[in-house]
């Protein structure tokens, strides 16, 4: 009868639901591609529960619109990278996380160089140049190697660039256009498999602890069987072939809610180097 009542009451619910993601989240996306392919799914899969709501989803450049949108309850779930999520000030029990497709998780990042170069260690960056890779979960990339190079005696490098993915990175680093790269490790790994000679060429002399660089909020004041029934959904996108084409346009594989605690390595790291944000933010 319980069981009954609910479906009865989701059913009859009507709502619009807003969903706002951080442009840093889908880097490289075509923003109206997201936008359409994120509505279809999310009309199909409420229609599919004989649920009645309607979806608006943005694209959201500026941190302060997020936090507004939460406080003013204008959003109901947010799609953000985790060193913004100290600044929204949320009691959250749980979060969503993406797991990546093909790589381990969390995430790692690497530090490579070439085995000629004569870079031994992240000391030994002074006044080289390196370049990070943009890919996907690489958020906190620029962060973990200033928050590096400060650990070692304040190394500064002569110039830090980015590059659009891991193998435009690591193979400027194997024809010795640029002295080191930042990019996934497990990106490394892919790269050597199908080439031994980045296997022998490539070193990698720094890798960063693991991170979850990506997390999706549910606003914890909105309170609907609505929201449940979308809880639902979320960790059993991976099921469906509508659902896999979402988890394609953000590079991941499924879906995981896990309690907030899984959050605590990476929010530790982020609160022991927030001088770094800060300036950071500054050089952004």
């Amino acid at each position: 009868m319980f069981l009954f009542l609910l479906s009865t009451a989701i059913a009859g619910y009507c709502k619009v639901v807003h969903i706002g993601i951080a442009s840093q989240v889908v880097p490289h996306a075509n923003n109206d591609e997201v936008l359409a392919t994120i509505k279809a799914w999310a009309q199909h899969a409420v229609e599919a529960e004989g649920i009645q709501a309607a979806f608006e989803v943005e694209i959201i450049d500026s941190l302060a619109e997020i936090r507004n949108g939460l406080d003013e309850q204008r959003l109901e779930m947010i799609n953000i990278p985790i060193n913004d999520l100290p600044y929204l000030d949320m009691p959250l029990d749980t979060v969503f996380v993406s797991v990546p497709e093909e790589s381990s998780f969390p995430v790692r990042y690497a530090l490579v160089v070439h085995r000629n170069s004569g870079i031994t260690r992240m000391s030994g960056l002074g006044n080289r140049s390196v370049t990070i890779s943009q890919d996907n979960y690489m958020q906190l990339a620029d962060i973990w190697l200033k928050a590096s190079l400060q650990k070692q005696s304040h190394t500064a490098v002569a110039k830090v660039t980015h590059s659009e993915n891991a193998s435009k990175a690591a193979l400027q680093v194997f024809f010795q256009q640029i002295d080191a790269a930042v990019i996934p490790k497990d990106a490394l790994g892919k790269m050597a498999g199908l080439n031994p000679q980045i296997r022998k060429d490539l070193l990698i002399i720094e890798e960063s602890e693991p991170f979850i660089p990506v997390i999706l909020v549910v606003r914890p004041s909105w309170k609907t069987p609505l929201r449940h029934a979308l809880e639902n959904i979320l960790v059993n996108l991976h099921t469906t072939i509508l659902g896999k084409q979402i988890l394609s346009v953000f590079h991941c594989s499924r879906m995981e809610q896990h309690p907030i605690t899984i959050l605590e390595p990476t929010l530790s790291f982020l609160q022991k180097n927030k001088n770094v944000i800060k300036q950071n933010e500054g050089t952004n």
